[in-house]
């Protein structure tokens, strides 16, 4: 009967992430059916990179950050964002029976949205001391933090993280739940939908698991780390340099591997030559790209049959032919050439010339006629 037992838990521990029927997409409270996105998670994969290891801490069993599933639909103007995990969700300290704001103490959640679905748009770095970038050349518009703080005490934390100035940046776009409640093994996260302006089918979702901690630093916000070997506080199973991405669970497409996508990364002393994980964002129906980008195959266009050429009698016209005009030849006017000036006679080119002779003999005067 043991050995039956363990067979099951081996075989529910395998089953892939898979779309949920049609009758189990959850119900909001106005009784409509459907979600923008709806998925299960693989159970038993909280291993981050796939080396991972929990703290010593044994307050925090196995199964504490795995996600079983991830929801997102509508209520009215509201947004209600659902992530259950595999443990209930420890609502305070075993030994201290002490709590934080939001009911909870160990986890801390990233829910990324990348809202227009379209490449080459939004932030591709998420925030820090998460050490992971998104991969097909998308990005993130709106990010929400989940974390035990108040909303109060994570603004402070935010605006005082002054040295990242591109950090600076993404605090506009960090997006604070107006409710948060715990649910046995799940949280409730509504959020109006002025402040996710523009989500449709098309937005993609990502959401990271990982351990909750109040530490600031170049490599931490709010997050446990990861190290060689585990420590009270501290993952272990990475490398003491730096690079390793602190995510224990994450959502994956369909047919998509997490140990794979988180180990595709190389640590390094230097943050300046990491070379980061890429992971994708997840779209409605489990998919890697967002419907409303998905081309259609294009039909090549049906040629129509030729109508059957009827042979018809000839019939010949007279055609009334222009008369043709004989063109005029222009009438060309020959010149002679170069035409020399006649020259010019004058008196000094002539030489001497003698007086006339006076006339010999008596010469009579002409008489004057007087005037009467």
């Amino acid at each position: 009967m043991k050995i039956i037992k363990q067979i099951l838990v081996s075989i529910i521990l395998l089953l892939p992430a898979l779309p949920l029927a049609a009758n189990d997409l959850p119900v909001n409270y106005f009784y409509e059916r459907g979600a923008l996105l709806d998925i299960i998670d693989n159970i038993g994969d909280d291993k981050g990179t796939g080396y991972y290891q929990y703290p010593a801490d044994k307050r925090m069993r196995r199964g504490t950050f795995d996600i079983k599933r991830f929801s997102v639909y509508e209520e009215g103007s509201v947004v209600v964002f659902e992530i259950q995990m595999r443990n209930y969700i420890m609502r305070d300290w075993p030994d201290t029976r002490k709590s934080e704001d939001q009911g909870f103490v160990a986890n801390l959640w990233d829910i990324y949205v990348d809202i227009d679905g379209i490449a080459e748009s939004g932030y591709r770095m998420a925030l820090p001391g998460r050490d992971v970038s998104f991969s097909d050349q998308n990005g993130w518009e709106k990010v929400i933090m989940i974390s035990p703080l108040s909303e109060l005490d994570v603004f402070s934390i935010l605006r005082d993280k002054t040295e990242e100035l591109e950090f600076q940046d993404q605090v506009e776009d960090i997006v604070y739940p107006d409710y948060v409640r715990v649910q046995r093994d799940k949280v409730i996260i509504k959020i109006s939908r002025l402040k996710l302006p523009g989500l449709s089918e098309r937005s993609g979702f990502q959401c990271l698991s990982m351990g909750y901690k109040r530490i600031i630093s170049p490599n931490r916000l709010l997050n446990r780390d990861v190290k060689a070997f585990a420590t009270q506080d501290d993952f272990g199973g990475g490398h003491d340099t730096y690079g390793d991405p602190p995510i224990i669970d994450m959502i994956v497409p369909e047919n998509e591997d997490q140990y794979k996508l988180l180990r595709n990364f190389k640590s390094e002393p230097y943050r300046e030559n990491i070379r980061y994980a890429e992971i994708p964002f997840v779209f409605k129906g489990g998919l890697r790209t967002s419907p409303g980008l998905v081309k259609t195959p294009v039909q090549n266009p049906v040629e129509p049959v030729p109508a059957p050429v009827v042979n018809q009698p000839v019939v010949t016209k007279p055609v009334n032919k222009p008369a043709r005009v004989k063109p005029v030849e222009p009438t060309v006017v020959e010149t002679p050439g170069f035409l020399p000036l006649e020259p010019v006679t004058r008196p000094e080119d002539l030489g001497f010339q003698p007086m006339p002779k006076a006339p010999e003999g008596f010469v009579p005067i002409k008489p004057v006629k007087k005037k009467k």
